[in-house]
């Protein structure tokens, strides 16, 4: 994401020959020299009275070099004679302007390469953060770790992680929680805000618009009156609200997105003769299975791309399918005819108690996606399906399943096999999420699975063995939730299920 290509400007005050020796192979811009006439190593100098400033061979005043200096057209004042930076800088405490942008050749040269930096900004921003419900975020470009903070002793509480493809000095962990190399490693993370280096106002655009799924909030700078500062503050309708802090040198945005209006569903699985009474609001009910059963009256999963002539082996995975490839919804779950999340503590079914779309929605500001309480059983799950389906049989389906997970999903391998080992998993494929991480899941699990159904399938005749064989598909199906969850960055909330008994 990072095409930074930073070139300062500078207003050089010395020998533009010894500048050129000095600064070593990096970009920039002498947009103009500076000189001073008088002895400014005399005793008792008076900055005012004895020193004589050409900006460009014109003579000029303090005040119209400190005001040129305070615009937007030059980003470094540099000293190349350390006395006379001393002296200027001192005079320029004494009126009340000491600027950031005022320096030496050797600071200039431990300054980043790659985008203008000031300290003092920094340390503004990160003490403006203290007053704000941000608590985890996202530094894009690895700003800190090139700068002069690699401690949160600035704000303790906040969460900094950061995508870097370079190895960071061991510090850096004083700083970060987790340094990823790229987005793919970043997952399906959410953070309440996203850092960015200043950029160019397009290159700034097409970055806003990708980090749409790691954060609804943007911030950023520009130097003062720059192309970026001029972009937001004249395309103010292009953010639901832009708010910030400055610095001398740097204005600091926090750009919010637009949030849209959400379309929130959660399907209800039933099928067969399992006729049930009207969901609560936002909820609606599927009927899986429906192309090999009579019409219940509901939505059904027998239509537009559907796998619907495969609910007796897959169960509620027909109905997972058909959500994933005939909805759009913002945020999407699913639930069962007789398994409802909710909060309460108390799993003793209750209307009232169900999960509420407002409630759903403030879970997961803070979270990516809500399952199930896990399960914990006596048996590992190859055992628990072994002792429903027969162990030759239950074998053999491994076997396929990994044959096709391998070909499709290689490194989902090792996690298959830890899940399959282990006593717990997310049951009943209940889940409720946000689109995105919604399609990468139903993305990576029909990669494989359709696949390694019809083989098996077409090896072994299920639909004449007992209840429980013939669901062999759909119990080894119920644990990829699990593995994907185990492989992939999110957070994870987990809830009760409420048991309707007796339908």
């Amino acid at each position: 994401m990072n095409n930074l290509s930073f070139v300062p400007r500078i207003l050089l005050c010395g020998d533009e020959q010894e500048f050129f020796a000095q600064a070593g192979e990096r970009p920039y811009k002498i947009i103009g020299q500076v000189k001073f006439s008088g002895k400014v190593g005399k005793q008792k100098f008076n900055f005012r009275e004895d020193a004589k400033i050409f900006f460009n061979d014109k003579l000029q005043d303090w005040e119209a070099l400190a005001n040129f200096l305070h615009g937007g057209e030059v980003d470094y004042l540099l000293f190349l004679d350390f006395q006379e930076f001393v002296v200027y800088r001192n005079y320029s405490l004494k009126q009340g302007f000491l600027s950031p942008k005022i320096i030496t050749i050797n600071h200039f040269k431990t300054l980043s390469k790659e985008f203008f930096y000031d300290f003092s900004a920094e340390v503004r921003l990160l003490d403006y953060l203290k007053d704000l419900p941000i608590k985890t975020l996202l530094d894009v470009d690895g700003y800190f770790v090139r700068g002069n903070i690699f401690t949160k002793i600035y704000n303790p509480d906040l969460e900094i992680d950061c995508i870097s493809e370079k190895s960071l000095p061991p510090i850096a962990e004083n700083l970060y929680s987790h340094v990823y190399k790229n987005f793919s490693e970043v997952g399906y993370k959410h953070y309440d805000a996203a850092l960015l280096i200043e950029r160019k106002s397009v290159d700034f655009i097409s970055t806003f618009s990708f980090l749409e799924n790691f954060s609804e909030l943007v911030i950023t700078f520009s130097r003062t009156d720059g192309e970026l500062e001029k972009y937001i503050r004249g395309n103010l309708n292009n953010f639901e609200e832009v708010y910030g802090t400055n610095s001398e040198a740097v204005k600091w945005f926090f750009c919010k997105r637009h949030s849209k209006p959400e379309d929130f569903c959660i399907y209800v699985v039933t099928y067969g003769d399992k006729k049930i009474e009207e969901p609560p609001e936002n909820y609606k009910i599927i009927h899986a299975g429906r192309a090999l059963s009579e019409d219940l009256g509901y939505l059904g999963d027998n239509t537009g791309d559907n796998i619907s002539h495969l609910n007796v082996y897959l169960n509620e995975i027909t109905a997972l399918y058909w959500i994933w490839k005939n909805t759009s919804h913002s945020v999407v779950g699913l639930c069962h005819y007789r398994r409802f999340f909710t909060e309460a503590d108390d799993a003793t079914f209750s209307p009232e108690k169900i999960l509420t779309k407002d409630a759903t929605l403030k879970i997961l500001e803070r979270y990516d996606i809500i399952v199930s309480t896990i399960g914990y059983e006596m048996m590992t799950q190859h055992d628990l399906i072994r002792n429903d389906c027969g162990v030759e049989l239950a074998t053999f389906a491994e076997e396929i399943i990994k044959k096709h997970l391998l070909k499709a999903q290689p490194d989902y391998l090792e996690t298959f096999k830890t899940v399959m080992d282990s006593l717990a998993i997310y049951k009943c494929h209940l889940l409720i999420t946000r689109r995105n991480i919604f399609e990468a899941y139903c993305k990576w699990l029909f990669s494989f699975y359709l696949d390694a159904t019809d083989e098996i399938l077409r090896t072994v005749n299920l639909s004449e063995m007992p209840f429980s064989p013939r669901r062999l598909i759909a119990f080894l199906a119920e644990r990829m939730l699990t593995i994907w969850l185990r492989k992939n960055r999110l957070r994870i909330k987990e809830l009760n299920f409420m048991f309707i008994k007796g339908i």
